[in-house]
């Protein structure tokens, strides 16, 4: 395979995953390409605002960094948007996926998708794909997370410091999902994430943050399907 070929099928799947996770998560997490944490909602999302994580998935390990990166207005309802960067020795440098997101009124979805790969130019989703991934995208949008039951509060210490969280924990089909949440934390709340397959900790909070993406975004359409 082409290593042309090869940086459209990540970006295939980077947009994908990340609409998918968007809509299941009622427009409230994200991560472009790989695992889908079940993140919390969005927190006081202020532009500029940010927080790295480091995640271990199935034993594999990976820097995964959100941040709110700046603001619009789509027809009268504010909007945010969303970058998620994640970095492993499997993609070969850094996946960027920027996103922008309604959460409540009429417009409320998935408005517009920018991703790019490592050493590979920004490429947007076209009509035809967020035509596919819109009416997801707004079925559940906007709303307050369900993180299950509260267990207590409890300090908790991960590499970006010492917290006091309040510890949710939420049954889910491949086991129980234990979240270690505080409101210092943005723009999601969380702190901790443990699950039967996942960890993710706070590695640092990041500020005055801008897009990663660089130059100029290309539309990207549907692949052409193969005939049989």
């Amino acid at each position: 395979m082409s290593s042309s070929k090869r940086a459209l099928m990540m970006l295939v799947l980077a947009l994908t995953f990340a609409a998918g996770a968007w809509a299941q998560r009622g427009g409230k997490g994200g991560m472009g390409m790989g695992p889908q944490p079940p993140m919390p909602g969005l927190q006081n999302p202020v532009v500029g605002s940010g927080a790295e994580y480091l995640m271990n998935a199935k034993g594999k390990d990976m820097d995964v960094a959100y941040a709110i990166v700046g603001k619009e207005d789509v027809n009268g309802s504010p909007a945010i948007w969303l970058e998620t960067r994640m970095q492993s020795a499997e993609l070969g440098g850094e996946m960027v996926t920027k996103m922008l997101m309604v959460s409540s009124g009429p417009e409320a979805g998935m408005k517009r998708m920018i991703t790019q790969a490592p050493g590979h130019p920004p490429m947007e989703m076209g009509g035809f794909m967020m035509g596919m991934m819109k009416p997801r995208a707004a079925q559940q949008s906007g709303g307050k997370a369900d993180l299950g039951e509260l267990v207590g509060t409890e300090s908790v210490t991960v590499p970006a410091g010492t917290y006091a969280c309040q510890h949710y924990r939420k049954q889910e089909k491949s086991g129980a999902v234990d979240y270690w949440i505080s409101t210092q934390v943005t723009p999601y709340s969380m702190v901790k994430l443990t699950s039967s397959d996942m960890t993710m900790v706070l590695k640092q909070i990041l500020t005055n943050e801008t897009s990663h993406i660089k130059g100029e975004p290309q539309k990207m359409q549907m692949p052409e399907m193969p005939h049989f």
